[in-house]
């Protein structure tokens, strides 16, 4: 029997299978979860993946009930019913939509102001006369509506979409004489709807390294309808942005095209999702903005960041820039704007903007720290009168990525960690699921099936606490307890939650070289901040902003007994959730915000990290467990 390679994104863990068994069933051995409510029968449609490359047999009658033909064509199939035909590589989305409830928790702070960038004006037409004529032979419909619209509402000059154009005379005609016409910035007529509507809806798009978020929202209440959020399938290519670049550079002309394919598609995705469950349509989306570092951005517009990877890492735009959905190939109105905030430098991008629009420290007398974790952590100093920016490639580690059982913060991860001090047994609280595990009775429920961000760092900071790693982060091997041993590869590790309390049916650990890699990640992000604090000759810092949609979930105390960021007062510490995506959401809302942005943008000064001879020595400084003021 001949037996194939399955690897499968975005944890890259792989298998070898026999030819003929399911993804499902190789999913189980790589020890990685997908969901399957009718365990393998095709009945339930949970467990959708998709097979990026490679044989995975005829599509079948089951599949066909839960998957879309676009969909289809994109190679979405069923787990338990795709069959390895050759080696595969199967990518699982993990998309987690909710609803506007749950989603408000993710940023509580509401839009100040509701004036978007699209408005919408109802016009009305002379009634016809008896002989059914409207005093001449009136047929020249946008002549009309932008007379109407000068004349009442004072909007000269008005340009039209070619949409427009083709809807006008429809909508003249099915409206009895009344249509609803939207303009976008006072300047183009991007539609025109028969009779009197007002609905108009926006999406704000935060595309970060790992994770992208979505957030479709009411343009005339700023309610946000639902939000989701999917892993970032440009994994596929690499899962830092200096692996992207490469990926751009070595695949001239295409390599960019294929990465940003790859994440509107996922986004398209999300978005009909969201509006099928709204009953809504996407066509009735007419704004988007977008966010993301200056790399993920690039790739988004379609432009290679190829000049990002070389001295002076120069991006190719800097300012916002406004391009039709139907150019990007973006499933929402197709004459609608995508208004991409504008970046600051090489990689302290628009998602940055976007989370000092949310934070304002530009308009504060304290200085502060803002800290927007991520694969990219971006840094922010200063208040009204000096604001500093950087950068530190804190890597994937943080969010659960190149971790033995990391995972993105869904149902099923672990994301809160306790140690006894005395029996060194684990404790843990799983996303989805009320109370904690002991780890000495079945959980049932929500079986823990990997470890979160929030649950890594409480886990490091435990490890440290007990006793059972040293300083510099290696295991105390002489602790005995079963819950220490040595690995199938032969590292070190910690056993959290062992196989028959999991959902994977293997055990969740964490290992020595995870804890290298959250070392490394946390030294990056510790020594930018020390850094910046220097540029103004701090000692210490008051107030920490923790932006981030899971920095939201990480323990205070256990984060600065890691040295995740400099010493405060847990009081001074302020948890934002995902600023970026609220910043995108505030310039979704209102127009002058977008002003203001390009106007931080080009104040903000940005020092280059790498070039900067302090932060290697701060850097290695803050490998240890806690941070140490001398080598």
């Amino acid at each position: 029997m001949n037996k194939f390679k399955v690897i499968f994104a975005p944890s890259l863990k792989e298998t070898v299978e026999e030819e003929g068994r399911t993804i499902l069933a190789a999913a189980r051995s790589a020890g990685v979860y997908v969901d399957s409510h009718c365990n393998g029968k095709g009945s339930c449609g949970k467990c959708k993946i998709r097979v990026v490359s490679g044989d995975a047999g005829p599509f079948t009658a089951d599949e066909a009930r839960f998957i879309k033909d676009r969909d289809r064509a994109a190679g979405y199939r069923l787990a338990c019913m795709a069959r390895i035909g050759s080696d595969v590589t199967a990518f699982v989305p993990g998309e987690n939509v909710i609803k506007s409830g749950v989603a408000k928790k993710l940023f509580a702070k509401r839009a100040e102001s509701i004036n978007p960038a699209v408005k919408s004006y109802v016009v009305s037409f002379p009634s016809k006369k008896a002989d059914g004529k409207t005093g001449g032979n009136r047929h020249a419909y946008l002549d009309d509506i932008a007379g109407l619209l000068a004349g009442k509402h004072g909007l000269g000059n008005l340009t039209f979409d070619v949409a427009a154009l083709q809807e006008a005379a429809h909508a003249v005609k099915t409206g009895e004489g009344k249509v609803t016409v939207l303009v976008w910035m006072d300047r183009e007529i991007l539609s025109v709807r028969p009779g009197s509507r007002r609905d108009m809806y926006g999406l704000a798009l935060d595309v970060g390294t790992t994770t992208v978020a979505v957030y479709l929202c009411d343009l005339c209440t700023g309610n946000i309808v639902a939000s989701g959020s999917v892993t970032n399938p440009q994994v596929l290519f690499g899962t830092d942005v200096m692996s992207r670049i490469a990926y751009s550079v070595d695949h001239p002309g295409v390599g960019v095209k294929s990465m940003q394919r790859e994440l509107l598609q996922e986004v398209n995705r999300l978005v009909d999702e969201m509006t099928s469950k709204n009953k809504l349509n996407p066509n009735q989306i007419i704004d988007m903005t977008l966010v993301g570092n200056t790399v993920m951005h690039h790739i988004a517009l379609g432009i290679a960041p190829d000049h990002l990877g070389l001295w002076p890492f120069s991006p190719s735009v800097q300012k916002s820039v406004d391009v039709k959905a139907r150019d990007l190939g973006v499933l929402i109105n197709q004459a609608a704007y995508v208004h991409a905030l504008p970046v600051e430098a090489g990689f302290v991008g628009a998602d940055n903007v976007a989370v000092l629009l949310s934070e304002k420290p530009h308009r504060q007398n304290e200085i502060s720290l803002t800290i927007d974790l991520g694969t990219n952590g971006e840094l922010v100093m200063g208040n009204r009168e000096r604001l500093i920016s950087a950068s530190c490639a804190t890597g994937p580690a943080l969010e659960g990525a190149h971790i033995s059982s990391g995972m993105r913060a869904t149902v099923g991860a672990i994301e809160k960690v306790r140690i006894d001090p005395e029996s060194f047994e684990a404790s843990y609280a799983v996303v989805g699921h009320e109370g904690w595990f002991d780890g000495k009775r079945n959980p049932g429920g929500i079986r823990p099936i990997g470890l979160c961000g929030s649950g890594i760092i409480d886990t490091v900071a435990q490890l440290f606490k007990t006793g059972l790693i040293g300083e510099g982060g290696a295991f105390v091997e002489t602790k005995e307890t079963t819950r220490l041993r040595k690995g199938a590869s032969g590292i070190t590790e910690y056993v959290i939650a062992w196989k028959d309390e999991t959902g994977t049916g293997s055990d969740i650990v964490l290992t020595q070289k995870d804890i290298r890699q959250i070392q490394l990640a946390k030294g990056a992000l510790q020594g930018g901040c020390r850094v910046l604090m220097s540029h103004f000759g701090l000692k210490s810092i008051d107030r920490v902003v923790i932006a981030g949609a899971f920095g939201m979930h990480i323990d205070k105390e256990n984060a600065l007994v890691l040295g995740l960021f400099p010493p405060c007062e847990p009081d001074g510490i302020f948890v934002v959730g995902n600023a970026a995506g609220h910043g995108a959401y505030l310039a979704l809302l209102d127009r002058e915000t977008r002003v203001e942005a390009n106007k931080i943008a080009a104040e903000v000064e940005h020092i280059e990290l790498a070039l900067d001879e302090r932060f290697q020595r701060e850097f290695m400084n803050s490998l240890s467990i806690p941070y140490k003021s001398e080598v």
